[in-house]
């Protein structure tokens, strides 16, 4: 599945599966939603007719101690941690963008992308 889809494909998509959902769900739900009814499908398939394997998810580590103030848990983060602490939890490309930049409230860098 590609990350490149926007919100209307993807719904689209899901409607034409036969797949119900909230309109007020963000892309990402979205999109895990559509993954997980396609990975459904797979595990049907022989090898041969499941799609490629998509990218691996980036991993971030905290390069600068900081309390998430907008996961709902206001999780401490010490340098060094992986980020997001819970490796399910889905997080906006924005505040990806927010955390890896100077545009945040504490005006450092927080995290970096995982080597």
């Amino acid at each position: 599945m590609s990350n490149t889809l926007r919100v209307d494909e993807i719904k689209k998509k899901l409607i034409e599966a036969g797949i119900s959902f909230d309109e007020k769900m963000k892309r990402d739900d979205l999109l895990r939603l559509l993954e997980e009814s396609t990975k459904n499908e797979n595990d049907d398939k022989s090898p041969e007719e499941t799609d490629p394997v998509e990218e691996p998810k980036k991993k971030y580590v905290v390069v600068h101690d900081f309390k998430d103030l907008k996961d709902g848990d206001s999780t401490v983060y010490i340098k060094g941690d992986i980020y997001p602490r819970k490796a399910d939890a889905v997080v906006e490309e924005e505040r990806i963008k927010e955390l890896s930049s100077t545009k945040n409230k504490i005006g450092s860098v927080l995290i970096q992308e995982q080597e």
